[in-house]
């Protein structure tokens, strides 16, 4: 595995051809891209890791420094193992630390598509403070719930972004997963809340992206994806029909149709 600072990085890899690096979102590790890349085509090399705090990656952040560098540093140390462009794909979270990533300028990206992506920052940076007081209540109800040991504090953002029932839908497994990870994903919203790129900053990323959502999506995410959509200079976005916030899992063939076109698309 790759590493940093002495730390340990997930890292998977399968197929030959053009590089995919493929981040999770929070609460996940690669294998939630499994389903999408088996609806994919061949002539690919698939790469997945997992961000700080889950699967194989070993957490660097603290309540006191939650900075995105973190997440950023573990991109760049898997591009760097790589060794060649990518085409980088995210989904949630994982889809804002992969724009985060290509802002940083530091690795060669030759697209990015994101699913759900959740830069939460635009929200403030577009006057939506009716949306972002709702994430804040949320993420701080989740935060104290999480203090006060609460087991299942996580079924406060899984059912808030994929509605009612989405945790308990959920196989024991995953919810097991979520329960033992809840400690990074408080940090995963503390770096989301102090990432403050703005609109302008994304308009200077001048490669190709995807932004895809899921057509019953969160009024929060609807319009952070139509804030980047309206900034970006080379862009394309889908809805998923009938698709939420893990759309990945739930309707991973057509998430894997609209990145198989859009690589296509690009490299033709």
């Amino acid at each position: 595995m790759p590493t940093v600072d002495g730390r340990t990085i997930d890292y998977q890899e399968s197929g030959d051809g053009p590089a995919i690096l493929f981040l999770p979102g929070s609460f996940s590790t690669p294998a939630a891209w499994r389903a999408v890349q088996n609806h994919l085509p061949k002539g690919y090399r698939f790469v997945g890791t997992s961000l700080c705090g889950y699967g194989g990656t070993a957490e660097t952040r603290t309540l006191d420094d939650p900075d995105m560098a973190h997440q950023v540093r573990v991109v760049e140390t898997v591009a760097n193992h790589i060794g060649a462009p990518i085409h980088l794909v995210g989904h949630s979270f994982g889809g804002a630390v992969a724009l985060a990533s290509a802002l940083a300028g530091s690795i060669d990206i030759l697209s990015i598509a994101t699913f759900e992506a959740s830069p939460l920052f635009l929200l403030h940076d577009h006057r939506r403070p009716d949306l972002l007081a709702e994430l804040r209540r949320m993420s701080d109800a989740f935060e104290a719930a999480h203090d006060a040991g609460e087991p299942d504090a996580a079924k406060r953002v899984i059912d808030f972004w994929g509605g009612d029932g989405s945790f308990d839908a959920m196989p024991n497994a995953v919810k097991d997963y979520c329960r033992t990870t809840t400690p990074s994903n408080v940090l995963d919203w503390r770096t989301g809340y102090a990432f403050e790129a703005s609109a302008a900053d994304y308009a200077q990323l001048d490669i190709p992206v995807l932004l895809v959502r899921g057509a019953r999506a969160h009024p929060a995410m609807v319009q952070i994806t139509e804030t980047i959509v309206a900034t970006l200079p080379d862009v394309r976005m889908a809805a998923v029909e009938d698709a939420s916030h893990f759309l990945i899992t739930t309707h991973a063939e057509a998430c894997a149709r609209l990145l198989g076109d859009f690589l296509t698309e690009i490299t033709e």
